[in-house]
Order: structure tokens, then sequence, then C-alpha cells
């Protein structure tokens, strides 16, 4: 519906032009380059370099973006050229000063019990015939645990693990039972003085690091220059050469066609360039087309996986039925505004981080409305229990309303969603045969859904709509089955194509499990607005209970906590669900994947 037209571009030049070529495609940005030969020699090694350059690059990059910039004490006044290397130096020292520090820590601690001494005393009394031990029991003191009668015994600690030391002259002791520590590196004192000046180097370090911060644009120019560096290194390498020529080919969008070759030939670069359209055998790369709308959806999309070139593109059927579902599912106007206004903060915040970030959170700003439009149709906002409900146009609360609207709203949703994946099957197909299908499991569906509706709403015989339902059903139902039984096979002989044919019908029973998927909408609908009103009993029953100054802190804290909770486990319910709907119960009857994502060679700009 909405994938760009890709023409296939050759492009040959003289030699010696090849590096001016490949800067001029760069700075243009449209070419979709495919490899012509395999990346090797001088310019393999150089890529390799580069990729791990472009690699470390990141890493400082990541490391230093996690420190908060603002007022350091100290200034990172080094060139560009030198900022990385300044960087990552300063991460590394901090690295092993900290690893150094919680070393110390854990000696600290551990010698604190035994009090302050130095290890060389205790060696020096060794060599005057009197050994001091440490000792330490595991678990609880063994009952045959004793030690020789020459020996000096004194309990620093008997928890949470049996610590002791021994004294003892002219020999040392082995006490069965009992590990003996080694010596410390440091004694206790010492250790803290030390734990005292890395810590004062740790803080040091830290503020050279947000000092570091600060320059952080510069640091993400110096990434995008080495990306782009091997991104030209690797696609030069990719290159057709010959003696005196070479030669690149590729994909580029129609409607950028024109502008490229105008661009090409103001260059004055001696260049023939030619395009046409795909071949059969050929994969062009996939692009989206899709208006402001249906372009926030893509990046949910491609989670499941890109259309082929020559496949319909999904966004159309997905984006608004994706949209309705969250709604249904979330189902409730407080909790859309809460998502709303998280959402646009995230965008306005975070946004400039990454290029998919702001479209993940436009989606999740039609998710929010969607549910709050659903939340005012059915009354349900914070699952606040109304005391006049006039105003709710579709009530569904179990006293004053009726809660099944929303579980037959759901299966005819379901019908509806079903009903268009198999008319894009349709178009899909690639036989009669398959088309036949589709068309058997849609009026099998209909036909179904007439006879169930009839039985709900027209069963009583002096209903206008109990025969006209009646026979339509029966009559979608008997074409369904026997379009189904006729074009389960094309094969010529009778006893594959009746085998085939029944096996199909029998297939038909798997359209209950597919229709009755979709009564989740029902259930998580139902489930957010239920949990929201048995917090807010909760947090009225604590009020009463502890007073009205004491329990209208603690049930706003409740409150607070309660519904927090129960919005993120919703909003991720919704999501996961309205999801599964499309990608296994929808996709599956017309979805083609294998794409590739179109990446044309240009410069990034972070």
């Amino acid at each position: 519906m909405a994938l760009a037209k890709m023409r296939r571009i050759f492009l040959i030049g003289p030699l010696d032009e090849r590096e001016k070529t490949m800067q001029f495609l760069q700075d243009m940005g449209v070419v979709h380059v495919e490899p012509a030969a395999r990346i090797s020699g001088e310019l393999e090694k150089r890529n390799t370099a580069l990729q791990q350059e472009v690699r470390r690059v990141h890493q400082v990059y990541e490391e230093i973006d996690r420190f908060k910039a603002g007022e350091a004490k100290t200034n990172a006044a080094v060139p560009d050229d030198r900022l990385v290397s300044y960087c990552e130096s300063r991460l590394l020292e901090l690295q092993e000063v900290q690893n150094r520090k919680q070393s110390l820590q854990k000696m600290a601690s551990e010698l604190n019990i035994w009090g302050n001494f130095e290890p060389e005393a205790i060696q020096g009394l060794e060599g005057d015939g009197i050994y001091v031990q440490r000792f330490r029991i595991e678990g609880k003191l063994p009952p045959d645990f004793s030690v020789p009668e020459d020996v000096y015994v004194e309990v620093v600690s008997e928890k949470p693990v049996y610590s002791f030391f021994t004294i003892r002259i002219g020999s040392a002791v082995d006490i069965p039972h009992a590990v003996q520590l080694r010596l410390p590196e440091m004694g206790l004192a010492r250790a803290l003085d030390a734990l005292g000046e890395l810590r004062e180097e740790e803080a040091r370090l830290i503020d050279e690091c947000e000092a570091a911060k600060n320059r952080i644009g510069e640091l993400k120019e110096q990434y995008n220059i080495v990306l782009n560096e091997a991104s030209y290194t690797e696609h030069l390498g990719a290159l057709y050469s010959e003696e005196h020529l070479f030669g690149l080919q590729g994909w580029v969008p129609a409607d950028l066609e024109d502008g490229l070759m105008r661009e090409v030939e103001a260059s004055k670069l001696p260049l023939m360039v030619t395009a046409r359209d795909p071949l059969e055998d050929e994969t062009p790369p996939t692009l989206f087309k899709n208006n402001w709308f249906i372009r926030r959806i893509e990046p949910l999309l491609k989670l499941y996986g890109l259309p082929s070139y020559r496949s319909l593109d999904p966004s159309y059927f997905f984006a608004p039925f994706m949209i309705l579902f969250f709604g249904i599912c979330l189902g409730d106007a407080g909790y859309g505004l809460v998502f709303l206004l998280a959402s646009t903060w995230i965008k306005k915040k975070w946004g400039h981080l990454s290029k998919e970030l702001p479209l993940v959170m436009k989606l999740c700003q039609a998710f929010s409305v969607s549910a709050i439009l659903i939340g005012l149709l059915t009354g349900s906002i914070f699952g606040h229990d109304f005391g006049s409900r006039d105003w709710i146009l579709v009530d569904l609360d179990i006293d004053s309303g009726n809660p099944m609207i929303l579980f037959y709203a759901s299966l005819g949703f379901g019908v509806i969603h079903l009903s268009f994946s198999y008319l894009l099957g349709m178009l899909e197909a690639q036989s009669r045969n398959e088309m036949l299908q589709k068309l058997g499991l849609m009026t099998v569906l209909w036909g179904g859904a007439f006879l169930i509706s009839r039985n709900i709403w027209f069963s009583d015989p002096a209903s206008t709509f109990n025969a006209p339902f009646k026979y339509a059903g029966w009559g979608l139902l008997a074409c369904g089955v026997i379009l189904t039984f006729l074009s389960a096979s094309d094969s010529k002989r009778w006893t594959i194509r009746i085998g085939l044919g029944l096996w199909g019908v029998y297939g038909l029973t798997g359209l209950i499990g597919d229709l009755l998927s979709y009564a989740r909408l029902f259930g998580l609908g139902i489930a957010t607005t239920a949990i929201a009103e048995v917090m807010n009993q909760l947090a009225g029953m604590v009020y009463h209970a502890a007073g009205p100054v004491a329990g209208s802190v603690l049930a706003v804290l409740l409150l607070a906590m309660a519904h927090t909770f129960n919005l993120v486990l919703s909003v991720l319910g919704s999501t996961v669900h309205s999801a599964r709907l499309h990608f296994v119960e929808a996709f599956r009857s017309f979805f083609r994947g294998g794409g590739i994502q179109y990446k044309p060679f240009k410069v990034e700009r972070g």
C-alpha cells in the first residue's frame, strides 16, 4: 500500500575518481549500496581498525554520558582530537580506583572485629618464636572442638562467624574444623587511611568525568566522524574494481532518482549512471512511505518484521486496529491522561537521543488518546465509583450497566479484524485456490456471526431479523464450507482432493479459537477498571481505619503506588495482547516478511 517504489541504479567511472564518487554519494545519502565484491587487502585491515575504533569511541561516549553534567571543579581543557583518549584514561583510572576501594572496604570490614594491628609486627614475633594466628569456624561450633593446653585462645566474635585468635610460643598450632586466616595486606588503620585517599581520588576523577560530560556534543561528533569513515571504507572496499574502472550497484527510491541524476550532472564527475525497474528475481530494500499518523506504528511493526518489497504494507491495517485495541484494553480515561503526559514528557526530554524514540512516544500518545476516549465512553476514570451514571454512554458497571456489551463488542471487532486480514490475504494470494480459501474462511466467519447474533438478540420467531439472519447465516456457512472443500487442492487425483478438502473443512474449527482470542479485549478492559476500583476501596478502608490525619497520608500513598502498579501492568498487557491479536491471529493470513531495510549510504549525524 505505502511502500516506496525502488529503482535499480548502476554507476561506472574511472578508478582514480572512485574516492571522490564515494564521498559524493555519502553526502547525497540516497543510494542503498549493494556490495559487488568482498573487501580485502589494505582496505580490509583499515576497515577492521576503524570498526574497533567505532566500538571504542561509542563505549567511551556511553560511559561519559552516564555522568551528570554541571559545574565541575575542573575543566576538560584538551583538544578535540585528544578528547576521546582523555576520557578513556579517566574512565580506566576511575575503574581501577573503584575496584581498589571496593577491595579495601571489604578488607576493612573483615578487620574491624580484630582491631588494629600491623601484619609486619606479627611476622616479627614469629622470628622470636611467638606465633599469633587467626581462625574462624563456619556454621555451628563442632562438639569435639578443642585447642592444646599450651595455646592461648581469645574469641573476638561468635556471630555470624565464630572467630578467634591464638598465641603459642615455639611453634604454630593446627586446629581441626577451623580455617586459618592469612595475614592481611595492611592493618585496619592503614586500610582506612588508604580508603580515604582513594575516596578523594575517586571524587577527583568523577569531577573530571563530569567536566567531560559538558563536552558530550564534541564526543558525539567524534563518534560520528569515525562512524562515517568506517562506513565509507566499508562501501569503498565493496565496489567492483578493474584496472581502469570501478562499478557500483544499488537502489534508490524512484521519487529521488531525478534529483540524484541532476546532482551527478552538476558534480562534473566523469560517471555513467543508469537506472531501471527491479527484475522479478531481484529483492529491492523496503522503505515505508506513510503519512504522519501511520508512521508512528512503524517501530512496533519492525519488531515483527519488514514486509517484502512486492507485498502489501500492513501499516494502514495495523495502526488503527492496534490503537483501538489498546484503548479498549486500558479503557480508563485517568490512566490514559497519565500515560499521555508521561509520553509527552519523555519525548520532550529525551527525544533527541534517538531517531526512533519520538516515533515510539507518538505511538504512546495515540494509545493514550484512545484510552481516554474509551474511558470517557464507558465512564471509567481512575476506577472512581460515580454516584450518578446517567452521563455514561456505554455503562459497563455490573450493578447499573451491562459488562457483556464489551464482550460482544470485542467479538464483533474480532470478526471485522479477521475479515480485513482475509481480504488482504486474497490480495496477496499467489493462486486462485489460495484466494478462494481466504474467501471461504471469511464467509464461514460471517455465517457463524449471523447465526450467533440471531440466537442472542433475535431468537424470537416474531423478530424482524430472525429469518434473515438465519438464512444468511446458514447460506454463508454452507458457501464457506463448499469453497474450502473445493479449493483445498488443485491435484488431478480426486482422492487427494477429497482428503485435503475434508482436512480443510476440519481446519475451519480453528476459527472458533481465533475469534475467542478477541475476548482478551473484554478481559483486560474489565480487569483494569476492576483493579482500580479495588485499590480505591482499599484506600478508603485505610483512611477510615487510621483516622483523618494519618489515614489521609496513608491513603494517598497507597493510591499513588497502587494506581502506578496497575497502570504499568495494564500498559504492558494492553500492548502485548493487542500486538498478539495482529501478529498471531491476523498477520498469518496475509503478511509476508523477509524484507530488507533500506539503508542509504550517508553521513551519520548522530
